[in-house]
């Protein structure tokens, strides 16, 4: 069984060898029984993963769905119009469980789960805690849905 993190690795050399010029999209869908406060750490490490490989700073999020209809989709809005889709389905999957589509100018990667084994071992390589802003913001969008900034703004003077 081959490591995640490994795959993760291995998409991000892709990306920096150039061959796929610059990413513009990312759509990384999942398959995995989790509860409670586990299907948002995923959420967030996985769009880390996929800050990570667009290379630019997540501005807005949008999620659709729940933790008790076993489907949570993020639609997930970077600086400079690039855009990412991560979903997670509460059923296992065919194969590894993960589909990717990773879009570029240049080209693009796909990995379809049907196609090879379950993942083994760790989701990052040092299965680090998710990033606590990560899982803040992805808990404000799952709860109002609707899109939700980075940041959140600035109360105006007597409005509410």
């Amino acid at each position: 069984m081959i490591p995640l993190a490994n795959f993760h690795r291995a998409v991000q050399t892709t990306l920096a060898s150039k061959r796929l010029g610059t990413p513009v999209f990312v759509r990384y869908q999942y398959h995995a029984i989790l509860k409670g406060a586990a299907i948002v750490a995923r959420l967030a490490k996985t769009t880390a993963v996929a800050r990570d490989w667009l290379g630019q700073p997540l501005e807005r999020v949008l999620a659709q769905g729940s933790a008790a209809r076993r489907h949570i989709s993020l639609l997930l809005e970077f600086r400079g119009g690039v855009t990412a889709v991560v979903t997670w389905i509460g059923t296992t999957g065919r194969g590894d469980g993960v589909d990717l589509t990773l879009i570029g100018n240049h080209g693009v990667i796909y990995h379809d789960a049907g196609d090879s084994t379950l993942w083994d071992e760790a989701f990052t390589s040092d299965d680090a805690p998710p990033e606590r802003d990560l899982v803040t913001l992805i808990e404000r969008a799952i709860k109002s849905g609707r899109p939700e900034p980075l940041a959140p703004a600035p109360r105006q003077g007597g409005q509410r």
